[in-house]
């Protein structure tokens, strides 16, 4: 609420303009000293001169219709006359004023402009809070860079995680059918790629042809990342900004995004996944269902409600925000596999935001034209991409489709609803009912959808064995410890405000809020699930979270107190804006909301430098948490040297000794399978052989019977270390502690030949093996009727290379005697000693299956 000096400057301002409104301007003083609210049609001034009187913050809408903002002050401007010349001329500076003659349009026009001021403010920004945002947005990319150490060796960018390398794969083989960027034809073509996530793998390819070609490949897969991660974050400062008017806030909330561990996890530096496509266009809907939002509340400040809504409607900027929602529509509903996930919340917005508009006695066919239109055409994209391009399944094209004729018949229900002045509550009832009813009915006529749904369910939901499977409440966390380690301490601020925003909506118009209550509380139901939505979580909760930390700055006054989500003038009434009045500021970067809030459009460091280190110290103790997490979550995904060593040895023996996939094919824990194998063949599109067969095989007694049963599907192993080991006497012990040469009181093998060997990883070469063939084993000496061979070797380092420094140790092989011959098979070339003989083993014979004949003397 403006103050009574504030007030007088405007009611004399007012006066000045139209000295023929003065006897009007008086009678609305004496109505509102008798407690009687007046409308309109009770008062004596036209259209625009009652359009200017709330744009100029002199009146307020309740419940009944308008009274004055501070009656005394205004009585005293009448009482002092109008402002002379330089007065009006200062004051309308400072003033949201109203070309006179412009009628019913003059309040339109101010309310547009003070909405619009707040979605596109960019250009006036201050250095000092243009500086802030690039400070926040480097954080962002700074965070996710914490992985560059692991992700670029020896030249390779070295993707973290599995998954990542599915992406990778599909990259490089569009990229490297594409004839130009202009060559669209390929995207109806897309084979595999286009099963579930098309979009994703459209984008890689096609920036990928864009920088170069196949080449280029790495360059995309490095940085791509991070470019959508920075895009998010200034979303995430505009949607924030948008719904507190608090630039503060708005800063904060780009910090605890940037630094969320989860989000940095899955968006870092060489994560070529679906989230960061997934992500981004996730925020640009829930920045452009705030905005739409937003507008239309911020229109009921400064107009009555119909002409507010009217005016949303017709604004040609909320259409061009329309057009940007129905691109990210559009564009979710193929970005990855459970797109018909996002579209959920997005229908509890627009139903509880009718329900609202009916609270609110506005026209909701009027309040969302432009959302209505939005997400019609983004739906007529989305089965467009799927109808012509044959882009993924028909559940996710037709998802949103039904979640925009839901939107229509709610909105049109909506309008009934208000006609006929039922309760808005029994309204959200009647949706419920339309909801069901309309799943019903497509369940009947599409059942093979609804199987597949339920499919997908199960592939999202009921998946064991993945640590992204857990709830982000996991017990082993103690429950509340769980987001701290995948949030960070931003879940703590969020949580507390986000349930005060949840009772704000329930009271008030508030339709911007509604949409970030809603997607919030829908990510916290989905990461209590499964943790692995805690990365949409994240970037839901940090406008709370940021508001919660300016709320705490103010508590212990080192900041300027924030507004949003206050009380306001009037908390009882339907109108009320909810922003306080506590601590106004009265230097730069303060204006006035017509609410009765305060807007805090620029950064404005405290006075003395004490203040200044309280206010730094307390910002970095909060998100210190967040700073020494984000490593060592982000560590768990990447690939040490080792892993990556092991992988470059296996690919420089497969070149060596000529073998092509599926003879170069890497058989390891299913978690890794697809980086290994991404290096040496480039075969990453799957790691099924691997889940299926590679714990099998370790927990299995004899490991050479596996040799036969891999018939060439198999070229490479790599056995790493496991805290819960199988039995001593099993494939296992036989590879890691015996490295597949008898070690450690182990049995050696005649298939498995060492490559490497390093601290908690093994790699082997599947190979044939020689066979020692002992025709006369008397001759050599042998009379127990057991013939050993036995060479000195010595184990390579990480890089594959036998140093003088190496462990030497004895590889020993034995064979029984059978029909007055034995015959031994050996996994390593050498010098063997057989009874008293001694024969060559060459390293061909090995990977051939050579005999060798050990001649009797």
């Amino acid at each position: 609420m403006p103050s009574p000096e504030e007030t007088t400057a405007a009611a004399r301002e007012f006066l000045a303009d139209h000295p023929d409104a003065e006897d009007a301007f008086a009678a609305l003083v004496e109505r509102d000293a008798r407690g009687e609210p007046w409308t309109f049609a009770d008062i004596d001034l036209d259209s625009g001169r009652f359009g200017e009187l709330v744009a100029r913050d002199l009146a307020r809408e309740v419940d009944t219709g308008y009274r004055l903002k501070n009656p005394n002050a205004i009585r005293a401007a009448i009482e002092s006359g109008p402002a002379d010349a330089a007065d009006t001329t200062d004051t309308a500076t400072n003033s949201s004023t109203v070309p006179e003659g412009s009628n019913g349009n003059a309040s339109e026009t101010a309310a547009g402009d003070s909405v619009m001021s707040q979605v596109s403010s960019v250009a006036a920004v201050d250095a000092l809070t243009f500086l802030g945002l690039l400070v926040g947005l480097l954080v962002v990319a700074g965070a996710r860079l914490v992985a560059a150490p692991a992700v670029f060796q020896r030249g390779f960018v070295v993707s973290p995680s599995n998954d990542t390398y599915f992406f990778r794969y599909w990259q490089e083989r569009l990229a490297a059918r594409a004839d130009g960027i202009f060559d669209l034809g390929l995207f109806t073509d897309m084979g595999g790629a286009a099963g579930t996530r098309p979009l994703a793998h459209a984008v890689n390819s096609w920036l990928t042809v864009l920088l170069g070609g196949v080449d280029a490949a790495p360059v995309v897969v490095a940085w791509l990342p991070i470019v959508a991660s920075v895009c998010l974050g200034y979303l995430v400062y505009r949607t924030a900004r948008l719904l507190t008017s608090d630039v503060r806030v708005a800063l904060a909330a780009v910090l605890f995004y940037g630094l969320a561990p989860v989000n940095v996890v899955y968006t870092s530096v060489g994560f070529l996944d679906h989230q960061a496509h997934q992500y981004l266009w996730l925020g640009l809907i829930v920045a452009a269902l705030t905005a739409l939002g937003v507008d239309v509340a911020r229109r009921l400040e400064h107009t009555d409600a119909q002409t507010a809504v009217r005016a949303h409607a017709r604004d040609a900027r909320m259409w061009l925000v329309a057009f940007a929602l129905a691109v990210a529509v559009a564009a979710s509903a193929h970005a990855y596999g459970g797109s018909p996930l996002t579209f959920v919340p997005v229908a509890a917005v627009v139903g509880l935001r009718v329900a609202l508009d009916v609270r609110r006695d506005l026209s909701s066919t009027y309040a969302n034209a432009p959302l209505l239109a939005g997400l019609a055409l983004g739906a007529a994209g989305a089965l467009a991409a799927h109808v012509a391009l044959g882009w993924h399944e028909s559940i996710a094209a037709v998802t949103p489709v039904l979640v925009a004729g839901g939107a229509l018949v709610v909105v049109g229900l909506g309008e009934l609803w208000r006609r006929v002045s039922l309760p808005p509550l029994a309204l959200v009832a009647a949706e419920a009912v339309v909801a069901v009813g309309g799943f019903v009915a497509y369940a009947r006529l599409r059942p093979g959808d609804i199987n597949r749904l339920q499919t997908r369910a199960n592939d999202l939901f009921f998946r064991e064995g993945i640590s992204e499977t857990a709830s982000l409440f996991s017990p082993d966390f103690a429950v509340v410890f769980g987001p701290l380690l995948q949030l960070g301490l931003g879940f703590y601020f969020a949580i507390a405000v986000l349930a005060v925003a949840t009772w704000v909506v329930t009271r008030r118009y508030q339709p911007g809020w509604l949409v970030v209550v809603c997607f919030a509380w829908y990510y916290t139901l989905l990461a209590t699930i499964q943790v692995r939505f805690a990365g949409q979580l994240a970037i839901m909760i940090a406008p709370f979270a940021g508001l919660g930390l300016v709320y705490l700055l103010s508590a212990i006054d080192i900041a300027r107190p924030v507004a949003a989500l206050g009380r306001g003038n009037d908390a009882d009434s339907s109108s009320t804006r909810g922003l306080s009045t506590r601590g106004r500021p009265s230097h730069a970067g303060a204006n006035s909301n017509s609410d009765g809030g305060t807007a805090i459009t620029s950064l404005a460091l405290p006075e003395g430098s004490r203040l200044r280190g309280y206010l730094a110290a307390t910002v970095a103790l909060v998100l210190l948490f967040n700073l020494l997490l984000v490593p060592s979550l982000v560590g768990q995904t990447t690939y040490d040297r080792a892993q990556f060593d092991a992988a470059l040895t296996i690919d420089s023996h497969a070149e060596d000794a000529g073998r092509e996939y599926p003879q170069n094919f890497v058989l390891s824990q299913w978690g890794d399978n697809r980086m290994y194998n991404y290096f040496v063949n480039g075969e990453a599109r799957s790691y099924g052989y691997a889940r299926s067969n590679y714990d099998q095989f370790l927990t299995a007694a004899h490991p050479d019977q596996w040799y036969n049963r891999f018939q060439d599907r198999v070229g490479y192993v790599v056995v790493t270390e496991r805290e819960n080991a199988p039995p001593t006497a099993s494939t296992y012990t036989a590879l890691y502690d015996g490295l597949g040469a008898g070690v450690n009181d182990t049995t050696a093998t005649g298939h498995y030949q060492l490559l490497t060997s390093t601290e908690g990883i093994r790699t082997f070469a599947v190979v044939p093996g020689a066979t020692i063939s002992v025709p006369e084993p008397s001759s050599v000496g042998v009379e127990n009727g057991t013939v050993t061979a036995t060479t000195t070797m010595t184990v390579p380092n990480s890089s594959g290379e036998v140093t003088a420094t190496g462990t030497t140790f004895e590889y020993v092989r034995h064979a029984a005697v059978s029909n007055g011959t034995a015959t031994i098979r050996v996994a390593h070339p050498g010098e063997y000693q057989v009874g008293t003989q001694s024969v060559t083993v060459t390293d061909d014979a090995v990977h051939n299956g050579n005999r060798t004949v050990v001649q009797p003397k």
